[in-house]
């Protein structure tokens, strides 16, 4: 079972997509092998955009990043191996099953999962959840939730590069 409240919680301003990029850099360097990271928003609210700057600040063709909603999962191999999900169309616990999304959340990857409020049961207990709520037409509140000590960690360090 998840934890339903987390253990810490900071908020980010973005009036640009330069903004959320350079947040997406801050965090790409801290994260570590085995990281489960959720993102949520509306359509167009800068998920995508965001794993692109994450993926790209780990050695992967930034070009080569795009939304998996139709294949679901995409890996790219950068410092790190990244799993990039889309669950925006997975209907049931059955079809993450099938795509072996467990073995890649326990696994030595970093996993970007948009979409994944979704399924919480199915994510590991000690993860990040980024909300990007749209204040404005390139604007967002960004709201970064650690559930566990290990992203805890990471939420402190990110607070403490600033």
């Amino acid at each position: 079972m998840n934890n339903s409240n987390p253990l810490k919680t900071i908020s980010r301003t973005s009036s640009s997509v330069r903004e959320t990029e350079l947040l997406a850099q801050q965090l790409a360097v801290l994260v570590e092998p085995g990281m489960v990271i959720g993102l949520n928003g509306s359509l167009g609210a800068g998920k995508t955009c965001f794993v692109r700057k994450f993926a790209e600040t780990l050695g992967v063709e930034p070009n080569s990043v795009n939304s998996p909603t139709y294949v679901i999962v995409q890996h790219y191999l950068g410092d790190y191996l990244l799993h990039h999900f889309d669950l925006y169309r997975v209907e049931t616990e059955d079809e993450l099953e099938e795509i072996g999304a467990e073995e890649l959340f326990e696994g030595q990857g970093i996993c970007l999962v948009e979409w994944s409020n979704r399924f919480t049961e199915s994510l590991p207990e000690d993860r990040l959840e980024i909300n990007f709520l749209s204040t404005g037409e390139e604007a967002r509140e960004i709201i970064l939730n650690a559930y566990g000590d290990k992203s805890s960690i990471i939420l402190g360090k990110l607070t403490a590069s600033e």
